[in-house]
């Protein structure tokens, strides 16, 4: 339930994007760099099984998150607070895949997991943030 005594955010403006597009360039080089797709293709010495399960994982999250925004959320309004077993399962999913990403490939990386999952989640979320939402806009 919104609260009726808050802010509304201020509107994105130029810079909000500048900013966020700035950080996509960064993550993508940085990934780039260290290689993480190709080694996610075709290095032997991942964990395949692992890594099969962490894109099962990733799949469910993103076809829960396609469901709510487009199914869900257009027919409830109060979406948040009647559907929070989506909202959990859709949680639940996205830890479970990180987890076994960073287990399929940390035998490459080892300790540099940690930073490559971290930059990879911060690519995310930045790619998030700039993507136009599906939500109705509120009457006044």
């Amino acid at each position: 339930m919104r609260l009726t005594n808050t802010k509304p955010p201020p509107p994105r403006n130029a810079a909000f994007y500048i900013t966020k597009l700035c950080t996509i360039a960064v993550c993508v080089y940085v990934l780039k760099m260290a290689k993480l797709a190709e080694v996610m293709l075709r290095s032997r010495k991942i964990i395949q099984p692992v890594m099969l399960l962490s894109y099962a994982s990733f799949a469910i999250f993103v076809a829960l998150w396609f469901y709510t925004g487009l199914v869900v959320k257009p027919k409830h309004p109060n979406w948040s607070e009647t559907h929070k077993g989506l909202l959990h399962t859709a949680a639940g999913a996205w830890c479970a895949g990180g987890f076994l990403w960073a287990v399929a490939v940390w035998p490459v990386f080892h300790i540099w997991t940690i930073p490559l999952g971290l930059v990879s989640l911060v690519l995310f979320l930045n790619l998030v943030a700039i993507t136009p939402s599906f939500s109705r806009k509120e009457k006044e």
